[in-house]
């Protein structure tokens, strides 16, 4: 039934029978963010009824003045597929560039399309003078945008009607892959003895807002045996191993590249604490779920104040189903650390209250019904 630039729900859409063709540049972004996928993953790659068409990253014919033609390659590729399938609805997730190629493949089709942003879209990007009029005048275009309630206000100042947005309150994670009893994932092959210590684990791109720097000093401190684990990569990564051998952490330290997301659970499982200790950052309206998919693997998840300040974080407790930490605070972070590598149960005592949290906040059957509703309400 959709095309969708998005993979998070394409395998329940697929599960409940209908069909996903996912349109992407994977194979073409920056190395430091590709996932490495092996032979071993092929069969996760694309689930039931859902097929997944990658432009050519090696077709990329010269011209002057050069750039990456990333948006008209998803687009042209887009318009094959909706022929050849004969499907029925766009639906493009982040404004750059899914959100314009699948704008591209909307007017060469006569098909409708559903708009999904990112907070840095309606901030950084929609603010540049370069892209704003682009932005608005591509909202007004969209057969349906699936926002929040803040941004509502701005929608209607620029002239959208508000039955055109759709409030997607009930996103969930997918609790049939992230749960407790997946199978942790083996580190032994990174590092010697890696079953026998207690793992803290960051996940995610590398970024000065992160509190990643603030992590790596707290945990400096700390003589106690523990592995430190980063499924991470990004512009900053040499700053990162330089802060790791800066504190003498190196010989405690793993440095994994990103995996795909099916193998996600198992990494959270075989982690005593996953570590999300983000401040200051600079979009508002950022609200990262990885906390919550910790949460329904029923692992230990240590996070900052300023998530805490957000839905559905504001109704942790700490030290009952979340370790909730200042990162500018070097020494209350360090000593909330070195209680859990000291007592790896107290981390599991956490991780099933967490568990207990999540049961009652995820349903990800609601959340697949709800864009069931969404795409017949576009396609009338």
């Amino acid at each position: 039934m959709s095309l969708s630039f998005e993979t998070q729900p394409a395998w329940g859409l697929g599960d409940k029978g209908h069909e996903v063709h996912v349109v992407t540049n994977a194979y073409e972004v920056e190395e430091e963010f590709r996932e490495k996928l092996t032979a071993d993953d092929l069969k996760e790659y694309q689930p039931k009824n859902v097929t997944v068409h990658n432009t050519d990253p090696f077709d990329d014919p010269f011209y002057i003045p050069y750039s990456k033609p990333y948006t008209e390659k998803i687009a042209s590729l887009a318009i094959d597929v909706i022929r050849e399938y004969d499907l029925e609805l766009i639906d493009s997730w982040y404004i750059l560039p899914y959100v314009v190629s699948g704008f591209l493949a909307k007017q060469m089709t006569n098909k409708p399309q559903i708009m999904r942003h990112a907070g840095s879209d309606m901030s950084r990007l929609l603010e540049s003078p370069f892209l704003n009029t682009l932005f608005i005048d591509l909202f007004k275009k969209m057969d349906k945008i699936v926002s929040s309630p803040s941004q509502l206000q701005r929608f209607k100042e620029w002239g959208i009607p508000e039955e055109k947005i759709f409030f997607n309150n009930k996103v969930s994670v997918c609790t049939d892959a992230f749960n407790p009893n997946v199978k942790p994932m083996d580190l032994s092959e990174h590092k010697e003895n890696a079953d026998d210590l207690p793992v803290i684990t960051y996940m995610g791109k590398v970024g000065v807002t992160k509190g990643i720097f603030e992590l790596i000093e707290a945990l400096g401190g700390i003589k106690e045996d523990f592995i430190l684990l980063f499924v991470s990569n990004g512009k900053g990564i040499e700053k990162l191993k330089e802060s790791v051998k800066e504190h003498n952490l190196e010989e405690k330290t793993i440095f994994m590249d990103f995996v795909p997301p099916w193998k996600i659970p198992s990494v959270m499982k075989a982690s005593t604490c996953i570590v999300h200790p983000e401040r200051d950052f600079p979009v508002a309206a950022h609200n990262p779920i990885l906390p919550r998919e910790v949460m329904a693997a029923g692992r230990c998840m240590m996070l900052s104040e300023e998530l805490c300040r957000k839905l559905p974080y504001s109704n942790l407790e700490d030290g009952v189903n979340a370790l909730i930490v200042n990162p500018y605070d070097l020494l209350g972070f360090r000593e909330k650390l070195r209680k859990i590598i000291k007592e790896p149960d107290y981390a599991e005592g956490i991780g099933r209250e967490a568990l207990k949290f999540s049961r009652e906040i995820e349903d990800f059957d609601e959340y697949i019904k709800s864009m069931e509703e969404l795409y017949k309400e576009v396609l009338g």
